[in-house]
């Protein structure tokens, strides 16, 4: 059986998931992790029965290794990719493509110099409520879109607990970049025409993270409108890491979906939680769920000679349009898609 040999750059907080990917497909393994603590990243090797490589230069020099997925933090996509794009590597790269439109561009224009497949890892492509419904909307159920709605957001643990680089992200690079993927893709991957955004950046600064508490914006599409908000405000007494819907209007019908709750409750002595179920489980060994799929394909695709379903011009739309919405609170006007 042909093997696609892999290695993964970023051993943080996803980047293990896409060890354990590779380790339990069939078609793959997983030769090497890289980390910038390098204890991290001889933790993770240990655990797998993995090299830890020293240096970036170490992966991209090693001609075993074909694929390699970036999962480090979500300023710190560009660098790497370049310089594994002109070692020949493809690249599944953790969602957002980059913070940057001109540095998305340059990673398209490298994979496109080198020959090589670049995938972004919207992994909500196949979570279960959002792939049913866009089979429903393929097959016309919904009509033709008219207004969308979709709210992502996180309790203040993740930007004071798991992450160390909070302040140099902030929830429109961390949580917006699902769900202005999500849209694109439902209503037919439309293009974005312009965008009014609103933000207050307070709670966090003071409490040494200088990003945005919370965002609002509206993106006008060619043919339909939607709403994106998203915080990092939470109290941390909120029972889940996510608050997480979406509702979309269509000529036809209308579809709502709630992931905030994924069908288990636990009741302790200190309060109500509902922990994820769907996306990430072991089962009877074998890793499965929506964010291990996308791996998987990003596999097959390499291997059977496709193209995968989410490729970085998807990535690259999404990062526009948030760039759009950060421009739209700076200068506090509507700005053209196009501006950017």
């Amino acid at each position: 059986m042909k093997q696609l040999t892999t290695a993964v750059v970023g051993c943080g907080l996803f980047g293990e998931n896409h060890v354990k990917a590779y380790c339990a497909h069939p078609r793959a393994q997983c030769a090497a992790v890289f980390d910038l603590n390098p204890d991290r990243a001889k933790e993770v090797a240990k655990r797998y029965g993995l090299k830890a490589a020293a240096s970036l230069e170490e992966i991209a020099g090693d001609k075993a290794i074909k694929a390699v997925s970036i999962a480090t933090p979500d300023f710190a996509h560009t660098e790497p990719a370049l310089a594994l794009l002109a070692a020949g590597k493809h690249l599944l790269i953790e969602k957002p493509l980059t913070t940057s439109t001109a540095e998305a561009r340059r990673i398209i224009a490298a994979a496109k110099k080198a020959r090589r497949t670049v995938m972004v890892d919207f992994h909500n492509h196949w979570n279960p409520p959002f792939l049913a419904l866009k089979h429903r909307i393929d097959a016309g159920e919904l009509g033709k879109p008219v207004m969308g709605y979709a709210r992502l957001s996180n309790p203040l643990s993740i930007p004071f607990g798991m992450l160390s680089w909070a302040g140099r992200s902030g929830p429109h690079w961390f949580l917006l970049p699902h769900v202005v993927d999500l849209m694109r893709w439902l209503i037919g991957r439309q293009k974005a025409i312009r965008v009014t955004a609103h933000a207050r950046r307070e709670i966090l600064k003071r409490r040494g993270a200088d990003t945005f508490d919370a965002i609002q914006a509206t993106v006008a599409f060619e043919d339909c409108f939607a709403t994106f908000e998203t915080c990092w405000i939470l109290p941390n007494g909120w029972p889940t890491l996510i608050d997480f819907q979406m509702n979309l209007v269509g000529s036809k019908s209308t579809a709502q979906i709630n992931c905030t709750e994924q069908g288990l409750r636990m009741a302790g002595p200190r309060k109500l939680q509902t922990p994820f179920t769907a996306g990430l489980l072991d089962a009877f060994g074998v890793p499965e769920g929506f964010v291990i799929m996308p791996i998987y394909h990003f596999v097959d695709c390499l291997l059977d000679g496709r193209e995968p379903v989410v490729t970085a011009d998807d990535g690259l739309a999404a990062t526009q349009i948030i760039e759009a919405m950060v421009r739209s609170i700076e200068e506090r006007r509507t700005v053209e898609i196009a501006e950017v």
